[in-house]
Order: C-alpha cells, then sequence, then structure tokens
C-alpha cells in the first residue's frame, strides 16, 4: 500500500533507540508513512591504526556488528508492529553524512531522541540544533520513557504562541488520531495576542470536526509544566516562528525562564516544518 508520507528515523545504537524506533512505527501509523531507520557513525571512532590491512579489518568487523544490531531492532519491532521498516547505516562524519541521507532520501519527518537532560536544553545539543538548523521539515523529538503511543485517542496540545506557518496537512493527519478535544496553549503576552489569535483560528478550521479547548496563561513559572500535566497531553505541537531569528535560541530560553523544573515536561515534541 502506497504511503502518504516517509519518516527518516535517526538513531545511535544506544538503549533509547528502541523507544525511537517505537515511536516512529506508532506515528506512521497515524498518518499513512514508511519507516527508514539510519545510523551513523563517526569513522575515526572505529579507525585508529595507521596500518591498512588492520584499519580495513576493524571496519569490516565494526560493519558486522553494527549491521547486526539494526537488524535485530529493526526486525523485533517490525514482527511486533505488523509495519515494514527498512534500515541503513554508514561510517564517517555523522553531520555530513546525515545531510547526504536526507537529501537522498527527502524525508517529511525525522525522528529522533532526546538525551536525559533539562527538556530544551535537547534544542542546544549539537547534533539536534545541527539538525534544526539545516533541515526545515517537521521533525518529531521523543523521550525515552513517554513513547508517542499507537492509540485512537492521543491527547495533542498546541503551543500556539511558537506557530507561525504550521503545516495544515500534517496537522489534519495527526488529528485523526486525536481524542475528541484538541487543546491550545498560549502564555499572555501583547506581543503574540494577534499571532495566536491568528494560529488559533486557523487551527479551529483545520479541527472543525473536534472539540477545541484553549488555555490562555499569564507569563510565570509552571506554566507549560501545568498545561501538559493537568491535561494529560501526549504530544505537543510547536512551530518554529519562520520571521525570526534565532528563534531556537529564544525558544529555549523563553521556556527555560518559565520554570525551574521545566525538565519534569516528558512528552514527545513535534517541531513543525514549513
Amino acid at each position: 500500500m502506497a504511503t502518504k508520507y516517509k519518516l527518516l528515523v535517526l538513531i545511535d545504537l544506544f538503549k533509547t533507540s528502541h523507544s525511537v524506533v517505537k515511536s516512529a512505527v506508532n506515528l506512521a501509523k497515524a498518518v499513512n508513512a514508511s519507516v527508514e531507520v539510519f545510523y551513523a557513525k563517526q569513522l575515526t571512532t572505529i579507525v585508529k591504526n595507521e596500518n591498512q590491512i588492520s584499519a580495513m579489518r576493524s571496519l569490516n568487523e565494526e560493519q558486522n556488528i553494527t549491521k547486526k544490531k539494526l537488524k535485530n531492532l529493526v526486525n523485533t519491532i517490525s514482527k511486533e508492529e505488523n509495519i515494514p521498516i527498512t534500515f541503513d547505516f554508514v561510517f564517517g562524519n555523522i553531520k555530513n553524512e546525515i545531510i547526504r541521507q536526507i537529501e537522498t532520501m527527502k524525508p517529511d519527518i525525522i525522528v529522533l531522541g532526546k538525551r536525559k537532560q533539562p527538556v530544551f536544553n535537547f534544542l542546544r545539543d549539537d547534533t539536534t540544533q545541527f539538525l534544526l538548523n539545516t533541515y526545515f521539515g517537521n521533525i518529531l523529538i521523543v523521550d525515552e520513557d513517554n513513547e508517542l503511543n499507537s492509540n485512537s485517542n492521543i491527547s495533542i496540545g498546541f503551543y500556539t504562541d511558537t506557530l507561525d506557518d504550521c503545516n495544515i496537512e500534517i496537522t489534519k493527519d495527526l488529528s485523526k488520531k486525536a481524542s475528541s478535544s484538541i487543546k491550545f496553549f498560549k502564555v499572555r503576552k501583547n506581543a503574540t495576542v494577534q499571532l495566536s489569535n491568528d494560529i488559533s483560528a486557523q487551527l479551529k478550521t483545520t479541527h472543525a470536526d473536534k472539540n477545541i479547548v484553549e488555555y490562555e496563561f499569564e507569563e510565570s513559572t509552571g506554566a507549560l509544566i501545568n498545561f501538559v500535566s493537568k491535561n494529560n497531553i501526549e504530544l505537543l505541537c510547536v512551530g518554529r516562528e519562520w520571521k525570526k531569528k534565532g528563534w531556537i535560541e529564544s525558544f529555549a530560553r523563553e521556556e527555560a525562564s518559565m520554570n525551574k523544573e521545566i525538565h519534569k515536561l516528558k512528552v514527545p515534541l513535534f517541531i513543525y516544518g514549513k
């Protein structure tokens, strides 16, 4: 069966990889997408010996080990979820190889995991920030302890202050798996009132068949935490504010200032592309 979207799943083959692939598969089920898992490893961590024969031996051994790990991971989840998953791996410069894979595959959504650190600090993580600055499509970032579920009652929340030019098509497909109500969240700021209202109106039209619930908070500590926790949000959707420069840094600073305990927020984060 033909799929509507292509998902590229970036993993590091650590223990979080299973959760990342599982969440990607659940997203694929929700929006009708194909799934490809990709792993890139720095070549210099494998080939350390100047002797060519020894270097080739190390490279071949690592290729066999990596292929076996990827095959076991992918086949296990594929059988459990009854969905085809392809995989590929390469040794070289990680960032260059990721870009090359993106250019070759042209994915609609990239899925990756975040490290064990305060949420939104991962926006400053080297690989993640590099990806956000070079790939302008949709990105799903998942937490290993909170996989994106595949049931038909996902609770979706939108942080409308950050949604400038969100992809309405993917929003429609996501909402098919959403619960009966869609939640909008915004922080009360004079500068963003008009933008939030415009985006809210746009999303209301998109989710005309859903019950829309809007929440507006004063700019204070705990606003985002309260919104997510009290409403049992399972997927938080944010935008990139395309017309503003330095959106990553400003977004991270804004969220960090809202709550010193922001790391308690552990839900999959869907960042819209153009």
